[in-house]
């Protein structure tokens, strides 16, 4: 992923110039951040030196799964002040976390005050990028707590957001399209919820509308409409393939992702307790591409951070109950 610094870490592991060493990328699929870090590279430098011979080092997927570099952990408080009309006049945010996890903060409704602090935390296990990096985790916060000041509001989640994009016309353009595109205003069935949620990262401007059915407390997905604004598409169905590859992707982490640490080392190892979803899980994905001449933006990231937030919304509007933390999980009792 990073074939310079592969070659200079390399070349620092067995003492020769960098014009000695020579890199060959193995197209094996992407990188998602984790190989910008060169542990590995280093290992099968300092085995081939330890044995005096050439060495292909493979990790298994417990090797791999368990001396990653983790999506950091993250904690936020949210509080906001409402006018008369419901509207925030005040918004304050304090993220604890690595300081990473400022990236990909962005307030963007009409609000005259806002706060946003960072308080840095050592989580104590290697962390590193994941895919959309910080507006994955900001994006959830955000994104369910203005959810949540439009239901104290009394008013509609889209036309809350709406009201308070003025300013914003792309993210405006994108959630209208996609609440179109999704029928917000249609009833649903009992048991049954619609969220919504829009975000912008990496110069891409994302919604989705995620429909779900909650059964026995089994949260399922029935439905993804996605709107998504990355400027001049030079390559649409290249867009359309990233966005969907962004809706499983951030689909799993939001439903089953979760590292949790015991004895001091990561418990899950395997697919076993690090489940990925099904097949039969996904549910039908339907990507909208917003008309633009602006320059080309980004397509591989900014479909991620909107997924949890539109996910919880319609949780919430399926059960009354908010969830705020990943992986989402309800309280059967």
């Amino acid at each position: 992923q990073a074939q310079t610094a592969a070659r200079t870490a390399a070349a620092e592991a067995s003492g020769l110039p960098e014009s000695a060493v020579q890199i060959h990328t193995t197209f094996a699929g992407g990188g998602f951040g984790r190989r910008l870090r060169q542990d590995f590279v280093i290992e099968a430098v300092q085995l081939s030196k330890a044995v005096g011979a050439p060495v292909q080092v493979l990790w298994t997927r417990e090797d791999d799964m368990q001396h990653d570099f983790y999506r950091p952990v993250n904690c936020t408080q949210l509080r906001a002040a409402l006018d008369a009309r419901g509207f925030p006049r005040a918004w304050f945010q304090r993220i604890a976390g690595p300081r990473t996890a400022l990236r990909g903060v962005t307030v963007p409704y009409a609000i005259d005050n806002v706060r946003v602090e960072q308080v840095d935390e050592d989580p104590g296990v290697p962390v590193g990028p994941w895919r959309s990096v910080g507006a994955s985790q900001n994006g959830f916060t955000i994104e369910c707590f203005i959810d949540e000041l439009a239901h104290a509001a009394g008013q509609d989640p889209l036309a809350y957001r709406l009201a308070l994009l003025k300013q914003a016309p792309r993210h405006r353009a994108a959630l209208q399209l996609a609440a179109d595109k999704a029928g917000w205003s249609k009833k649903l069935p009992a048991g049954h919820g619609r969220g919504i949620a829009v975000y912008e990262s990496f110069a891409g401007w994302v919604a989705h509308v995620v429909e779900v059915q909650v059964v026995r407390g089994v949260i399922r997905v029935k439905r993804v409409v996605s709107a998504v604004d990355c400027g001049l598409a030079v390559n649409p169905a290249g867009v359309l393939a990233q966005t969907e590859s962004s809706i499983t992707f951030a689909l799993t982490a939001a439903l089953k992702g979760e590292i949790t640490i015991g004895d001091g080392r990561v418990v899950q190892g395997n697919f076993n307790d690090q489940p990925l979803l099904r097949i039969d899980e996904m549910p039908p994905i339907e990507v909208h591409l917003v008309p633009s001449r602006e320059p080309p933006g980004g397509v591989g990231e900014p479909g991620v951070p909107p997924i949890a937030p539109a996910l919880a919304n319609a949780v919430f509007a399926a059960t009354g109950q908010r969830l705020r933390r990943l992986p989402l999980r309800l309280d059967k009792s």
